[in-house]
């Protein structure tokens, strides 16, 4: 059983701050599929349908010699605090109808700040919510709404690059 299955399971609320700020992170997008013409027609289509302001520019990668790319998210300095993390989200999850697997990955370089990883809820039929952890706590986030609850904490130790090896067989570090 992962992680995301004992969040499904969890029917504990627990009120919690905001998302942090995306400053100081990494952002990336995993998917799994496609090669990189593919990612790019998919991101394009994406803009022409979300017209209003994203807040990244982005660049595509391939991940080695895997099935993965990934893309990788530069924050636009003229964004307010809070669009980004939703911005990112809306993204996760139209990718996410167009690959086989994908996931969100973004850490800080700052100690202290914990890493964001989050998925599509694959368990809500409309496909416009994800599930993760950030802040070291589990969140089911609905985007449309922006609306977040806040659940269990994560271990203290939990390793996130470790359980995105084993959950998805991604070596993010060699996205780095």
């Amino acid at each position: 059983m992962g992680l995301f299955d004992i969040f499904k399971k969890q029917d504990v609320e627990n009120s919690f701050d905001s998302f942090p700020d995306l400053k100081n992170y990494q952002i990336y997008l995993f998917l799994k599929g496609g090669e990189l013409s593919e990612v790019k027609a998919r991101m394009d289509e994406y803009h022409e349908i979300y017209i209003t302001e994203t807040a990244f520019s982005t660049q595509l990668y391939k991940l080695g010699d895997t099935q993965w790319t990934y893309i990788a998210f530069t924050l636009l300095p003229e964004v307010s605090e809070l669009s980004p993390i939703w911005d990112y989200f809306n993204i996760l999850l139209w990718m996410s109808n167009k690959s086989e697997s994908s996931f969100a990955y973004a850490f800080s370089s700052q100690k202290g700040e914990l890493p964001i990883i989050a998925e599509r809820d694959w368990n809500n039929q409309y496909g416009d919510s994800c599930i993760g952890i950030a802040n070291g706590k589990n969140f089911h986030a609905a985007i449309p709404e922006q609306e977040v609850i806040w659940k269990q904490a994560v271990p203290g130790q939990f390793a996130y690059e470790a359980y995105l090896l084993e959950k998805y067989g991604v070596d993010i570090r060699l996205a780095r």
